[in-house]
């Protein structure tokens, strides 16, 4: 799964409480938080094996809504081999779910229901290998587990990508499908599903496995029927219903792929999609295992919890990643994508046995977008990734130094950390190894559940090698090595020359965090381009290595780990002359980022001349950005005029660094930030006019004129021109009154977000927003209620706006629910 966070991520973008995934992607503390506290809860359910009494090999779901009072009718049916020798009762997890009847091998059969599910009881015991099928007959008005999106709202007549819509979509990991199903959805167990939908025949359907039939009824409704023919996790099973078109494609090998999309917005399916069956591909080729379903399908949601789910053969993502070609420079779908295509191999075809394994889920499903990265734009990228994960887990460590598969270690290690550790793994053994190595992993439990020490195994026994030290120290083991370096360049009375590198691991050190050892790669480069290079294993606190200057040549700088292939951090202070040589020479990306960052501290006059070589040589977006931060409120007319250059280029991240970076010469960028309203990215954009706006108040009718047709993702450019429309006193009521609206039911909860957003820069509150957040509050997405919430908390520390929050929850008849939630939420109510 795939959880908005901050990591890294091609992409630009899981989700883990179902756990899942990002990709570099950037979200707001509340976010953040929720994933956090998402991922605790999964553990919580998922890290301890209950035991079964009966081996569950087929679930047939047949289900039928009522979409405006979110009712579900169904019937499930379990088809079973007894496990234990003795079975007089089973239970059933069916919270809150009203049984109307059961029965075993069409008998009625006697039950009992409690909060969390129902018991069984046979009239009389069975018995070892017996087999049998349990009906039951249900209905369920869940909060959890299948959501109803927009059914009781007017749907908007405006034609925007993020107007409401009517959908019924699904959310099952990590134990939610127990909510509308009487059901087994641990992760522990697999079988084979079989699912029934009958819905309004105006809309499309979609579930897991290959369509078997699809039956026209005689009330307006049709009946899709799908099944499963391998067994998966009960927590993978998924339904999609709304209005959609259908891209049929298929991969090179003739995966059918199924590719749903909003009709009215076909020009975004291409970039939204882009590189779908590339990826089938690429998976096949790194793992050795063609793909192992029947077909697969990829839905977009409205309103989606998380990022996306990776239900076998039917991913789920929000349509936050429903993108045009403008938005696709900004933030797209394309690491997300592959991510939950990954799932399909790592979490759906083999699945982890419980929560404290769900590394061997996410980690690989972060991993192999990262490498497709270095395939789709190039081993920079690639390399800016890892490094990005190595920092997120770095900083994970500030706070706590929980292992990877420790049941709070968290996102930044179940995601980033885990499959930096893969990539550290790969390095260890050997591209090749690994992948003999894990493709024999991924045959030998195929459609099973696996742990870590499965893989431990697998290495073992087909690559002849015992890692255990390394799973010990990455895995099962916190935090990460600091090392401190330092070399002398000694000259000998022979005239012999050599490089003696002293190396100091220097973190904490305790039995949850030990010593690392790990083979390094050393280089010393000299100053006529050459260099001397040796590997060495590190396990020591103190290390010396030494490598023979043999032609006696004057040293430029030397590198400790190059291009960063193991996860640290790193303490070697190196001369301005040294950073200059690396900054200008080192063969790989992040020897020269790093360098660069060494220069933040020396002053302007002494590196500008390097910075600008550097930003006329380089390409790569995070070092151009890296030279504008340190360079942009210089006053040189030559730096200034090599600085807007960037503007004439296609990579939005250095314009945002140059835009928001500027503290100085506002006068002398003046023009290129005017320039900048019409950019393709919509994110430029949006900071040119916000910065514009800021710094040439008395223009600011002139930008918000030229901008007023930009709407952007999630609306976010057209939020923030009514938002500075209305601080600048123009058309202030009807302004207003669209910002409110954007608050409204009427649009998906990011866009109600972005609006929040703004209405609390403004600091206003009138009857009507009153109302909408309240209904934000009562939402069943968190990324929508949190935020809500604290907004509310904000107008409630004001006298005036507290009082009106406090009339409005008086004047209403709320449920029980809902008063537990809002008082929950709100302390002064």
């Amino acid at each position: 799964m795939f959880f908005i966070m901050s990591i890294i991520v091609l992409i630009c973008a899981h989700k883990i409480s179902c756990m899942k995934k990002i990709l570099f992607i950037t979200l707001i503390l509340s976010q953040t938080t929720f994933a956090q506290n998402s991922y605790r809860s999964y553990l919580k359910d998922n890290t301890s094996y209950r035991e079964h009494s009966l081996d569950i090999t087929k679930m047939k779901v047949e289900v039928s809504f009522e979409p405006q009072i979110g009712l579900v009718k169904g019937k499930v049916s379990h088809t079973f081999t007894v496990l234990q020798k003795n079975v007089d009762s089973v239970f059933f997890d069916a919270p809150e779910i009203k049984v109307k009847s059961a029965s075993l091998n069409n008998q009625p059969l006697k039950y009992t229901i409690d909060k969390k599910g129902i018991w069984i009881f046979p009239s009389k015991p069975m018995n070892w290998d017996e087999t049998g099928t349990i009906v039951f007959e249900y209905e369920a008005t869940p909060r959890r587990g299948i959501y109803f999106i927009g059914w009781n709202i007017e749907e908007s007549k405006i034609k925007n990508p993020f107007a409401v819509r009517k959908q019924i979509w699904t959310q099952g990991q990590g134990i939610d499908n127990r909510q509308w199903i009487p059901m087994y959805d641990d992760m522990n167990d697999k079988f084979i599903t079989e699912t029934v939908i009958t819905f309004d025949a105006d809309y499309q359907v979609l579930s897991n496995g290959k369509l078997i039939s699809k039956k026209q009824n005689n009330d307006k409704t049709i009946t899709w029927n799908y099944a499963m023919s391998k067994p998966h996790a009960g927590y993978l099973l998924m339904i999609g219903i709304g209005k959609y078109a259908i891209k049929q494609t298929k991969s090179s090998h003739g995966v059918p792929m199924n590719l749903y999309y909003y009709p009215e917005f076909a020009d975004r399916a291409e970039p939204t999609y882009r590189y779908s069956e590339k990826m089938v591909d690429f998976l096949e080729r790194e793992t050795g295992i063609p793909y192992p379903w029947e077909s697969y399908s990829q839905i977009m949601v409205q309103d989606f919890i998380f990022g996306a789910m990776e239900n076998t053969t039917a991913t789920i993502f929000g349509d936050f990643f429903n993108v045009d070609e403008r938005a696709y420079k900004d933030r797209n779908y394309v690491g997300v994508n592959c991510h939950e295509l990954t799932h399909q191999w790592f979490g759906d075809y083999i699945t982890a046995r419980d929560g404290r394994d769900t590394w061997l889920q996410e980690s690989y499903a972060t991993y192999f977008p990262k490498l497709f990265t270095r395939q789709i734009i190039g081993e920079d990228e690639y390399d800016w990734q890892r490094r990005g994960e190595q920092n997120t887990a770095i900083d994970a460590s500030k706070k706590d130094r929980n292992p990877v598969r420790h049941t709070m270690g968290g996102t930044a290690r179940v995601y980033p950390k885990g499959s930096g550790v893969i990539s550290m793994l790969s390095y260890v053994l050997g591209d090749e190894e690994w992948k003999r190595a894990l493709n024999y992993y991924l045959k030998t439990h195929a459609y099973s559940n696996v742990e870590t020490n499965d893989l431990i195994q697998a290495i073992q026994d087909k690559l002849g090698k015992d890692l255990t030290w390394f799973f010990d120290e990455w895995l099962y083991k916190g935090g990460e090595p600091q090392y401190t370096i330092h070399y002398e360049d000694l000259i000998y009375k022979d005239g012999n020359r050599l490089t003696e590198i002293a190396i100091e691991q220097t973190h904490q050190r305790d039995e949850v965090v030990t010593l690392f050892k790990m083979p390094i790669v050393f280089e010393v480069h000299y100053k006529d381009g050459s260099f001397d290079k040796v590997t060495d294993w590190i396990d020591e606190q103190f290390e010396v290595v030494k490598i023979n200057n043999k032609n006696k040549k004057d040293i430029a700088f030397v590198l400790f780990d190059p291009n960063s292939q193991v996860m640290k951090t790193v303490v070697f202070k190196k001369s301005f002359e040294e950073l200059k040589e690396q900054v200008l020479t080192a063969q790989y990306m992040l020897d020269r980022y790093d360098a660069l960052i060494a220069l933040k501290e020396f002053d302007i006059a002494k590196k500008r001349e390097i910075l600008l070589a550097i930003f006329k040589k380089e390409n790569f977006h995070a070092i151009k950005s890296e030279v504008i931060n340190q360079l942009i409120n210089d006053s040189n007319a030559n730096t200034i005029e090599t600085l807007k250059t960037v503007f004439n280029q296609s990579p939005s991240a250095p314009k945002l660094a140059a835009i928001k970076g500027l503290n100085t010469n506002e006068q002398l960028w003046k023009n290129t930030f005017e320039n900048a309203l019409s950019d393709s990215s919509y994110d430029v954009v949006l900071a040119s006019l916000e910065k514009l706006c800021k710094l040439f108040p008395q223009d600011a009718k002139q930008y918000l004129d030229k901008t007023k047709d930009v709407y952007g993702m999630n609306n976010v450019v057209n939020i923030k021109w009514l938002e500075l429309s209305i601080a600048n006193n123009f058309d202030r009521e009807k302004n207003t009154t669209a910002l409110v609206n954007y608050t409204s039911t009427t649009w998906e909860f990011r866009t109600r977000n972005n609006a929040f957003t703004s209405i609390k820069a403004l600091n206003y509150l009138d009857e009507k927003l009153i109302a909408n957040i309240f209904d934000a509050m009562l939402s069943t997405n968190a990324r929508l209620s949190g935020p809500t919430s604290q907004l509310a908390e904000h107008f409630g520390t004001q006298l005036n706006y507290k009082q009106m929050m406090i009339a409005f929850y008086h004047s209403k008849n709320w449920s029980d629910w809902q008063k537990e939630t809002l008082k929950k939420q709100l302390n002064f109510l």
